[in-house]
């Protein structure tokens, strides 16, 4: 097995430093403390060369994180690469070949005009339907509204999704956004896709996430309180949404929340919180109830009784989401795995959970395309 034995978090936003210096940022605390033990660098990154015009960031990065460079390698999986490199570390551990792995996860995307950055993020997206117009906010619209058909939701239900991950992101001193906002903010708030509004989106942000991975016979020796990877797994979906017999059922979502719940033998009921991919509303609804928290079309209804909340049955994006905390592509699925350390440890500070022994973590490629699941335990 592999465990999380040490995590840093710088804080999101519309940044002044460069890509490479926000990720010596997120990194150098780790190495300084444990630079002895790490034997290889994973450097997850979507857009550094559209955004930045950068590549071969990762040897850059171990030459000036090590006295002696560590070999290194890049992830791009986009929006699930931080997870995705998890997952790619943790077999390498599990197969010998390496004692403690640093994976880092960055992006840097506010140099970049927003219309400039949206045609940047939807070239992930099958050409032919790039072609005819989709974007992924539109395709998160199509979602709100088929949902409020077949299941009775209510707009202000799915609005409430970004009410309460902005009052979670208060509490976050790495969030983006750190203010509250009202229902009738998100609902009063600029169109971007009908019938979702600007406040039902995630901003486009700057930022870096730095995880250490050690196997189970070094973690103990690196940290007090390290954090098990009880489960992980990568699920995919047709590229072609058009394809999909459902679009709101997010079947890479289902499988690898599944198959991460099943290698840690519990299930959704025994966990005690979740990260979620919410880049817009709709989403953390719909994956709420892939991941098997709420039946089909029953997410809106627990939303509106505070079940999602921190203080509810199963608290979802506790750290603000994607909606507040921010979304720099590739470091996103690396700060839920932040997040998951610091509340089994008892680091939250004022966000922090009752006593959590479990929790999971879901990020996505594209609309679904891919998704990858983590499982983590306090032990």
């Amino acid at each position: 097995m592999a465990a999380i034995t040490a995590a840093n978090h710088i804080k999101f936003g519309r940044l002044e430093k460069d890509l490479f210096q926000l990720s010596i940022d997120s990194a150098t605390p780790i190495t300084k403390k444990y630079g002895d033990a790490i034997d290889l660098v994973i450097f997850a990154n979507a857009y550094g060369g559209e955004y930045n015009g950068l590549s071969g960031i990762n040897n850059r990065l171990s030459a000036e994180l090590f006295d002696v460079p560590v070999p290194s390698l890049r992830i791009d999986n986009t929006s699930s690469g931080g997870a995705t490199a998890i997952q790619v570390a943790k077999s390498i551990i599990q197969a010998g070949d390496a004692r403690s792995i640093l994976v880092i996860g960055s992006e840097k995307m506010s140099p970049v005009a927003t219309r400039r950055s949206s045609s940047i993020i939807a070239s992930l997206l099958d050409p032919d339907e790039r072609s005819s117009g989709l974007t992924l906010p539109s395709l998160a619209g199509f979602v709100a509204d088929m949902y409020m058909k077949k299941y009775g939701a209510t707009r202000e239900s799915i609005a409430q999704v970004s009410v309460k991950n902005h009052r979670n992101a208060v509490k976050n001193e790495n969030a983006h956004h750190r203010k509250e906002i009202s229902i009738d903010d998100v609902l009063s708030s600029r169109v971007i896709a009908s019938p979702l509004t600007l406040y039902e989106y995630c901003p486009i942000s700057d930022g870096s996430v730095s995880i250490l991975l050690s196997g189970d016979e070094f973690a103990q020796s690196i940290s007090s309180k390290p954090v098990r990877i009880s489960g992980s797994a990568i699920s995919s979906d047709t590229a072609q949404v058009s394809l999909r017999d459902d679009i709101m059922e997010l079947c890479a979502v289902r499988a690898s929340s599944s198959a991460a719940m099943k290698q840690a033998t519990i299930t959704p009921e025994e966990v005690d919180f979740a990260e979620l991919h919410d880049m817009s509303s709709i989403l953390e609804l719909v994956e709420a109830e892939a991941v098997g928290f709420f039946s089909p079309g029953c997410a809106w209804k627990g939303i509106v009784d505070r079940e999602m909340d921190p203080g509810g049955r199963i608290p979802v994006n506790v750290s603000g989401g994607l909606l507040a905390r921010g979304h720099p592509i590739a470091a996103t699925s690396l700060a839920q795995a932040h997040e998951a350390f610091v509340q089994l440890t008892s680091r939250a500070g004022q966000r922090q959970l009752k006593d959590p022994h479990f929790a999971i973590s879901v990020s996505m490629a594209g609309f679904g395309n891919s998704a990858t699941s983590i499982v983590y335990e306090a032990i």
